[in-house]
């Protein structure tokens, strides 16, 4: 169960920050690399340079936060706390940046783009994506049509990072310096809800007192 939250509110922190990104740092995604290097193309193909570079640079990001948090796995043993509490050190720093700086897009948008990518590397060890839905909804529609529910739970995910989006476009028009501040409580509650389960793996159960 806490497997599954953990990834819900991860997904959910992705769609905040998505639609923070493309609404307001430039008009590319943090986390869907798919349409940025769309985008891209079709930048090349009009050799428009303005608008390559924001895909450009959130293309960057997302493949550095995949390699950093990768890194990291083959130097220690513990391969999701760790990564997740340096995303939400990312989103804390990017939330103050907003704050102080909103007009410097390009570098928000590679700092959400870099916490993007670490989240997809830890959502690959939990066995989900939670930044990019398109293999999950072809999953789940074809375990449906055949009869195979194995991967339905999986739209979990895509429910969460619609509701995120929907959160981060409501305080976009009504409460803008609230939007990043919000993926961080959601990160946040993950590194916690992640802490509390891997804490009761590590307990184990108790047994009866030795006589």
């Amino acid at each position: 169960m806490n497997r599954v939250i953990v990834l819900a509110l991860l997904a959910a922190c992705a769609g905040v920050v998505d639609v923070w990104a493309v609404v307001a740092l430039g008009g590319a995604f943090a986390g869907v690399v798919t349409g940025n290097l769309v985008t891209a193309g079709h930048a090349v193909a009009v050799a428009d340079p303005v608008e390559l570079l924001p895909p450009a640079v959130a293309v960057a990001g997302f493949v550095a936060g995949v390699g950093l948090w990768s890194l990291h796995r083959r130097w220690r043993r513990d391969a999701v706390s760790a990564p997740l509490l340096a995303e939400l050190v990312v989103l804390v720093a990017l939330a103050v940046a907003w704050l102080l700086a909103p007009t410097t897009t390009l570098p928000l948008l590679a700092g959400a783009a870099v916490a993007m990518g670490g989240q997809s590397s830890v959502a690959r060890l939990l066995g989900e994506s939670t930044t990019y839905m398109t293999g999950t909804l072809t999953g789940a529609v074809a375990d449906l049509v055949t009869g195979d529910g194995r991967r339905w739970s999986a739209l979990r995910q895509l429910g969460a990072l619609v509701l995120g989006a929907v959160a981060g476009g409501l305080l976009l028009e009504h409460l803008r310096p609230a939007v990043p501040a919000v993926a961080v409580l959601l990160a946040g509650a993950a590194v916690v809800v992640h802490a509390v389960g891997a804490r009761r793996v590590q307990d184990g159960p108790v047994g009866p007192a030795a006589p």
